[in-house]
Formats: structure tokens, sequence, C-alpha cells
């Protein structure tokens, strides 16, 4: 007879509710940031500011990216997530309810800039750092349901938030956001457990996995990738009302891009079991370049709600694979500290992606440079994505042994 799991150990029904609350995390802050694309033409013509200008307030959002998670140096393991939540959602709500009071244009690089981008840098990455740590067995299942909290957000966010502006304003919108994400954060820190002490083996040193080459390609292909989807994700909007879609159809499409990325979060971590994590990784690259070529030739909404449906399963795969394919390479004792670095890719796609697209249209009043720019970064994340399998398999069969052996010990 089987004997059942304690609750304190990876794999059991506590990991289950830090999943949920993982989700949530993941549901509010990336809801928000990535409806911001919704917003653009409303702060244009409140503020009559520059597309160079309004595009780097969630820049300075994203570029919060850039510092890693905060980590014991002396233990060598993540700070406890909850710490980094409770400042998170404090951020969130705070910069949201002020950002919808700001009247100075140039304050909201500090309300939304700062604050919302804290938010996403302190609670997210912890936070599935936490959820890669409570899981053994279930790993990549457990943070493909968690990240898939994004899609999620952005499948109601984005038309939200369209609504919201049609029928109250932009001001009203992000005040209704602030409130009730400060709610959902304050209910998941209190669903956040400590996770389990790993045992049995030591992990690299943090600097030694930094200068592997399958570090370099995990990271290089991730950051590309984000140029693309943080490009897409800005301009879709405006570029649909360019070509005559309304306000609320086009936010929609950012949000299908939200719905159709559940279905590659969860479809591609339960195929990556049968055909490979590592391929089914490349493959997410492959079809997120396949949507963008679909986005250059588009031409009607019809052509563009291909785009979203693609996009999303593509954007949803890398999504959900990335910290399974990171712990799998290099185990989980370093794994809050090597996804907050990962996260500072994110960070810099921010800081080159959507402002040179910016720029662009203000020079040329034209919203298809923004479609060449994504193309071009994703072609080039497809490129870097296939070296990983060559310089990795020796990673990944080291882990998986300690791994098997960890497990063994819990049950025990």
């Amino acid at each position: 007879m089987a004997t059942a799991v304690p609750s304190f150990a990876p794999d059991s029904s506590r990991a289950w509710v830090v999943v949920f609350a993982a989700f949530l995390v993941s549901f509010v802050t990336f809801g928000v940031t990535y409806s911001f694309g919704v917003f653009l033409k409303p702060l244009e013509a409140e503020f009559h500011a520059r597309h160079l200008f309004i595009t780097g307030i969630v820049l300075l959002a994203c570029a919060r990216l850039l510092l890693p998670c905060a980590s014991d140096r002396k233990n060598r393991r993540p700070l406890w997530p909850a710490a980094s939540d409770r400042h998170g959602r404090i951020a969130n709500g705070c910069g949201l309810i002020l950002t919808a009071r700001v009247q100075f244009f140039p304050l909201m690089f500090l309300t939304y800039g700062l604050g919302v981008g804290a938010a996403v840098a302190c609670t997210y990455i912890p936070v599935i750092a936490a959820v890669g740590q409570w899981f053994r067995v279930r790993r990549a299942m457990a943070i493909g349901i968690s990240i898939s909290g994004i899609g999620c957000g952005t499948l109601v966010a984005a038309p939200l938030s369209a609504d919201l502006i049609e029928r109250y304003g932009w001001r009203t919108a992000y005040e209704v956001f602030g409130w009730t994400s400060a709610a959902i954060l304050l209910l998941c820190a209190a669903l956040l457990f400590r996770p389990p002490e790993v045992t049995g083996r030591k992990g690299p040193d943090i600097m030694t996995v930094l200068r592997t080459r399958a570090f370099f390609f995990l990271y290089a292909s991730l950051l590309f990738a984000r140029i693309a989807m943080y490009v897409s994700m800005v301009y879709l909007p405006a570029y649909s009302a360019d070509i005559g879609i309304g306000r609320v159809a086009g936010a929609a499409l950012v949000g299908y891009i939200g719905g159709s990325s559940i279905g590659g979060r969860l479809g591609f971590n339960a195929l990556a079991s049968r055909l490979g994590l590592l391929r089914m990784y490349q493959a997410a690259y492959a079809i997120l370049l396949a949507s963008f070529v679909l986005w250059l030739i588009a031409g009607s909404y019809v052509s563009l709600l291909g785009f979203t449906l693609v996009m999303g399963i593509g954007y949803g795969g890398l999504a959900a694979m990335y910290a399974p394919v990171t712990a799998s390479i290099f185990g989980v004792e370093e794994l809050g500290e090597l996804l907050g670095i990962l996260f500072t890719g994110f960070g810099l796609g921010s800081l080159i992606g959507p402002p040179l697209a910016a720029a662009l249209v203000d020079y040329t009043r034209d919203y298809k440079y923004p479609v060449i720019i994504a193309t071009i970064a994703a072609a080039i994340a497809f490129l870097l994505v296939f070296p990983l399998r060559r310089y990795a398999m020796v990673h990944i069969k080291q882990s998986a042994a300690a791994d098997t052996r960890n497990y063994a010990g819990y049950q025990r």
C-alpha cells in the first residue's frame, strides 16, 4: 500500500495550493501589463505625447525586470517569495491607482513605469521559482498551469480595458484594475508556503552556470523572442485601428493571444512528456516565427485573428517551458536566481523592441514597421534556440538522475 505524501513534501496538496496562488499572480501582473497597448491611443489623445514617450512608460515597467530576483547568497536560495509578493502587491495597486490620477504626463514614468514594473519583478519571478521547487515529478505541468494565468489575464484584461475605456475613460479603467489587483495579490500572499529544502545534491555555482553555452543560447533566444512579443502586445491595437478595426475589436485581438496561449502552455507541456521537453521548446519558437510571417501579409480582421491564434500557441509554449527547461538543465537549487537573471532578458527586450518601433512609427506614421521588427526578432530567436539541445543534454541527464534520488528520499 502506497504511503501518502506529506503535505510539506514536493508534489503534495500544499504544492498545488502554491500553483493556484502563482496562477493568480500571473493573471493579475501580466494581464494588466499586456493590456497597455489598449491605452496607447487614449493616452496619446489626452497628453498629446509622442509614441516614443508613451511606450517609454511600459519600457520602464518592463526594464524593472533587469533587476534579478533577490536571493539569499549565504544559503544559496531565493528569498521567501511572500516578502517579495508583499512589496509587489503594494506597488501594483498603488501604481495603478496613482496612474489614474496623473495630470502631468511625465509622472506616469513613476506611477506606472516604476510601480507596476516593480510588481512584476517582485511577485512573478519568486512565485514561479517556488512552484519549481515544490515539484519533482509534475514540475513541467505545475509551472505550465501557473503561468497559464498570463494568458487568462490577457484574455480578460485586454477587452475589459477597452470596454471600460469606452464607457468610463482610461482613468477609471486603471482605478478598477488597481483596487482589484491589490485585493487578489493580497489573497495570493496568504496562500504561498515556503518550498521544501532540496537535499542530496549541491547545485553548480551560479557563475559557472552563466558561463555555459547552454545558458547563453537559452538567454539570447528568450531575449529576441521577447522583443517580438512586446512589440506585438504594444502595437497590435494601434495597428488594428490604423486599418479601420474598432477599439474593442482590436483590443480583443490581444485577448485572443492570451486565450490561445493557454492551449499552448498546457498542450506543449503535455506533448513534452512524449516528444521531449527541448524538442517541444524549439517547436514553440518555430510556431512563433510562423505567426509573425502571417502578420506581415495580414490585411483584414480575419487574417489578424489567425495571427493572434498562432502567435498565442507559440508564445504560450515557450513561456510554459522555459522554466522547466532551465530546471531540467541546471537543477532547482538555483532556479529562483536563474529565472531572475533570465528575466533581465525580458527587460532588455523591452528596452530594444518597443522604443525602436515607436521611433519608426513617429518618423513614418506607418504601423507596418513594428511588424517588421517583430518578425526579424522572432527569426533570430528561432535560429538561437536550436543549438541549445546540443549543449544541454549532459546537464539534463545529470539533473534528472539527481531529481529522482531526491524524490525517493522524500518518499522514505
